[in-house]
């Protein structure tokens, strides 16, 4: 009984203990969470990409992962290597912070090419565009127009009509952007970048068609 009493005079200690076990609670929830997502989105990545060889880690706790994928030597490819940045869902006391500035998950993909893809270009979503996670690389040397992608403006940084015209066919073969935000070609380092917004059970659908048409111009 006085053990009660005591712990009832101390409303404070009762609560801190209650938050406690949110938290603690919510930190292995939101850590199963996020390695369960990562793990859907490795697997849709096998899937699209089909490598010979593939493998993954934690880049440091709960919210970054990385990916890298090995090619068959008859591959226009080398190898594709990914950065998963997920939410802190284990942080609930950080969450509504991270979701106002991060907004969403993120899946940034590198594909390595053995020729250069041509000339250099991007086609960006502009709302992305003006976000502090967005890069635009060698932008102000390029000519930037405007394209409507599915719901989405979108811009296209290039340096001729003939790879204004690459994106735009793109576009109107594949009205739906999904996911996906940005499509960036660098010949220089013989790469290409997408960023997209990674939905768990969609990643294949959103980077199949992107990833096919890449595939069709360096082959």
């Amino acid at each position: 009984m006085f053990g009660y009493e005591q712990f009832s005079q101390q409303p404070i200690l009762f609560i801190l203990a209650v938050l406690s076990a949110i938290f603690t609670i919510g930190y292995f929830w939101g850590k199963r969470d996020n390695k369960n997502l990562f793990q859907t989105i490795f697997n849709e990545l096998i899937d699209v990409l089909k490598p010979e060889d593939q493998e993954f880690g934690n880049i440091g706790g709960t919210s970054e992962y990385y990916a890298d994928f090995k090619f068959r030597k008859d591959s226009p490819l080398t190898h594709v290597d990914a950065k998963v940045t997920l939410l802190p869902r284990h942080l609930l006391p950080y969450l509504p912070i991270a979701i106002l500035r991060d907004k969403y998950d993120k899946l940034l993909i590198a594909l390595h090419m053995k020729r250069k893809p041509g000339e250099g270009g991007h086609l960006i979503e502009v709302k992305y565009a003006k976000s502090r996670m967005a890069k635009t690389t060698n932008a102000d040397q390029l000519d930037k127009g405007t394209v409507k992608w599915g719901k989405y403006d979108f811009r296209i940084y290039c340096k001729s009509a003939k790879t204004r015209d690459m994106f735009k066919e793109f576009i109107a073969k594949h009205r739906d952007p999904g996911g996906i935000r940005h499509i960036e070609f660098v010949p220089g380092k013989k790469k290409c970048f997408i960023f997209m917004i990674p939905q768990k059970g969609q990643v294949a659908k959103d980077l199949t068609p992107v990833y096919q048409w890449i595939l069709s111009l360096i082959e």
